[in-house]
């Protein structure tokens, strides 16, 4: 191609059509990666409702586990966690009680919600409780 215009827009058009395919793959990737946990309830369910509570439970709890592995292996990663301290970017407080003893001002003390980061980027905020010093306890929402 001698004219630098139409080998500009051809080359565009073919990392655009590069990009697309890497997103489609990617996103066919997580989508059977979500199948498989899927077909994991699927068999928990077909072999109906346990006797044994408990089995039931931890069945669940290993398919939660495999969705929460699969989700964390394409780079979904978890946020907010008891103990560090509150960050508006990170963090959406639900309530703020009292400090406990050992505890400091703006400590997260529970998790109502995870909150979720991928490549960076926050998705969704935790939903926190949050202590604060020389405080009453209260049920109030702040960002």
């Amino acid at each position: 191609m001698s004219d630098p215009a139409a080998r500009l827009a051809y080359e565009h058009a073919r990392d655009i059509a590069a990009r697309d395919a890497a997103h489609r793959a990617l996103t066919e990737r997580l989508l059977l990666r979500c199948a498989d946990v899927l077909d994991s309830f699927d068999r928990l369910l077909a072999d109906g409702a346990a006797s044994d509570v408990e089995t039931y439970r931890r069945s669940v709890a290993l398919i939660a586990g495999q969705l929460e592995r699969a989700l964390t292996e394409e780079g979904l990663e978890r946020v907010g966690h008891v103990g560090e301290r509150a960050e508006p970017a990170t963090h959406h407080v639900a309530e703020v009680r009292a400090a406990p003893a050992g505890t400091q001002g703006d400590e997260v003390l529970e998790i109502l919600q995870r909150g979720y980061r991928y490549r960076g980027q926050v998705l969704r905020a935790a939903r926190v409780v949050v202590a604060v010093e020389g405080g009453t306890e209260q049920g109030t929402e702040r960002e």
